[in-house]
């Protein structure tokens, strides 16, 4: 039989073997400690350092793109595993820009269109890194962290041993504001999910920890659509290495060394 979270009060354990965050400024585990402490802030205008890719293949990625291909380098690259993309709005600037396009009655162009829809980032991971396993975009709605692990879970319960699970957003054009709330900050968190304990195939991912989803009485946190940054949380508590995150729904992550 499949996984139904309905009729679970927790899911079976398993491991975030290695994890890695991306915004502006902040690259690394130890600028993300910083931050934490409020020794580090973000800087507007640093890029992700994606010199691992050929020139032609950077020059077609948009900002959050190119977040996520850093991000997800060091765990994809001596790994063909089953990516798992889940984000509220995607590439909302890129598909604001065709719609404006549309209202100034002007021609659309193929390529843009292609990189605007909401798996685009998934199969430029799989190109970029020759990923030919199971490749999966979701669309997070109200609670984007329970969505990409419930399904996370689902797939390590029945057959999956490890997969790639990727959250990323920007901020949103301005004439999206009036119905949701913005992402302040381009952020990317990438979670390597593991059934069984794996250890780390970099010394710069060094973080091992045991997690499972609870089911309880705690109050649900805001909808991402009320609140943009709906990633500091989890980061925060991949830094402690131990803590409960609200995902919505009642549901929380748990996570302990």
């Amino acid at each position: 039989m499949g996984f139904n979270p309905l009729k679970l009060v927790q899911s079976k354990p398993f491991f975030i073997s290695t994890w890695r965050a991306w915004s502006p400024g902040l690259s690394e585990q130890s600028d993300w400690a910083l931050w934490k402490q409020g020794a580090l802030d973000f800087v507007a205008d640093a890029q992700p350092d994606i010199s691992f890719l050929p020139v032609m293949q950077r020059r077609r990625l948009s900002p959050l793109a190119k977040a996520v291909l850093f991000s997800a380098q060091p765990i994809l690259a001596t790994r063909d595993i089953p990516l798992l993309c889940c984000s509220v709005h995607g590439e909302a600037r890129r598909t604001y820009s065709l719609l404006k396009d549309v209202a100034a009655k002007n021609p659309l162009s193929p390529t843009a269109f292609g990189l605007s829809v909401h798996n685009a980032i998934a199969g430029q991971l799989s190109i970029a890194f020759g990923i030919r396993s199971t490749t999966l975009a979701l669309a997070g709605g109200d609670y984007p962290l329970l969505t990409g692990l419930l399904e996370a879970i689902g797939m390590l319960t029945e057959s999956v041993p490890e997969l790639l699970l990727l959250f990323y957003e920007e901020p949103l054009p301005e004439a999206y504001l009036l119905s949701t709330q913005n992402s302040q900050k381009l952020c990317v968190t990438a979670l390597h999910l593991c059934t069984k304990k794996v250890e780390p195939n970099t010394s710069t991912l060094p973080n091992v920890h045991k997690a499972k989803l609870l089911y309880s009485t705690t109050q649900s946190p805001a909808s991402a659509f009320e609140r943009g940054n709906y990633q500091f949380p989890l980061i925060k508590v991949l830094l402690d290495g131990v803590g409960r995150v609200p995902l919505g729904q009642q549901w929380e992550l748990f996570i302990n060394d």
